[in-house]
């Protein structure tokens, strides 16, 4: 079975220049100070292991495929900064060779490991020149790329192609669902490792653009009455969750061992004033990163992401797959801490 999928490539190039002509008598031209700071950061995970006629016991193929991408651009001219983070998770793999069951011609195809797209840009005005505190204003996108398929019961998991043969609905898509943030606040900055960000009125909305998908209720966008028996479904729904509320985010980046150890994190906390504010949902990312050789890391990468209004599958090791199922077959779906760890080689780039 030919595996289909969209290798979806992160580009993101800010430029500027900037020139500032003093009056002399000579009339000389000197260049203002550089205001731009653009990066890239490349990661790769990648495990090969091939047997023919292998002993018994010895195990079996595997082809294992991913990596991240993050990217920067950060401004900064007089009063004015502007700071732009993007980054892109994304991993398959496959166990096996063969067809999925006995009696299939239907080859193993690729499994879902990972996808992850992370967006976010704030905008500030320096209160006074001396002033460590900014207005800012803060927007982010979380989403992802490729769609998700469940698999069947014969062979579980989840894939970027329907393996089922009955044309079913992806679990998800790009868009779908989509969590997008916009708030105004005070952005305090005490040094250059630490930044702090306050909204007390900020909006937060959970998009799923499929009907399909967002009929599910899983996401967080609002269903209506009970699920339907007979395609477990919810017969009313809304695409759209537009939330309103206080958002506070954390940001931090320093470098150790003599600059060859270098931790960044950020957290994002939001609570929403409609809806059970006492819930505050959760989004903290971290990632560790040791250099192996200039410009080439070894990365560790972990998240933690909990929203009350979407709920999450819940892992348990005793079903196959470690997916958790239902008394009627179905993937259970739960308000649960969601965890994500990835390791990395990484090549990255200050331009």
């Amino acid at each position: 079975m030919n595996q289909k999928f969209t290798l979806f490539t992160l580009t993101f190039c800010l430029l500027f220049s900037s020139w500032n002509t003093q009056a002399q008598e000579n009339a000389e031209v000197a260049e203002t100070p550089k205001t731009w700071e653009t990066g890239a950061g490349l990661g790769l995970d990648f495990a090969q292991l091939f047997q023919f006629n292998p002993k018994q016991g010895a195990g079996q193929n595997r082809l294992g495929l991913g990596g991240a991408i993050n990217i920067f651009a950060k401004y900064k001219k007089n009063r004015l900064a502007w700071d732009n983070l993007g980054s892109w998770q994304f991993g398959v793999q496959r166990l096996g060779t063969g067809v999925i069951a006995q009696g299939s011609t239907e080859k193993i195809p690729f499994q879902k490991a990972i996808d992850e797209l992370r967006l976010n840009s704030k905008l500030g005005y320096q209160t006074s020149e001396t002033s460590k505190f900014f207005y800012a204003v803060d927007f982010s996108f979380l989403s992802q790329i490729t769609p998700t398929y469940e698999g069947t019961p014969t062979y579980a998991g989840f894939f970027l192609s329907d393996i089922s043969g009955q044309n079913q609905d992806p679990l998800s898509q790009l868009f779908a669902p989509a969590t997008i943030t916009l708030s105004l606040g005070i952005d305090y900055k005490p040094n250059d490792h630490w930044t702090f960000y306050y909204s007390p009125l900020g909006s937060k909305y959970i998009i799923v653009t499929n009907d399909a998908i967002a009929s599910r209720g899983v996401h967080g966008n609002p269903v209506e009455g009970e699920v339907n028996p007979l395609t477990n479904r919810y017969d009313v729904f809304e695409n759209v969750d537009a939330q309103l509320g206080s958002l506070f985010r954390a940001n931090y980046a320093n470098k150790f061992w003599e600059e060859r150890m270098a931790y960044t994190s950020a957290l994002t906390l939001f609570s929403n004033y409609l809806r059970d504010p006492q819930n505050v949902d959760l989004d903290w990312t971290n990632e560790l990163a040791i250099q192996v050789f200039k410009g080439l890391q070894l990365s560790f990468l972990v998240n933690a992401f909990y929203d009350h209004d979407v709920k999450v599958q819940v892992t348990d090791y005793d079903f196959p797959g470690g997916v958790k199922l239902d008394e009627n077959g179905n993937i259970e779906t739960l308000r649960r801490l969601s965890l994500t760890q990835q390791i990395l080689i990484k090549y990255a780039v200050v331009f």
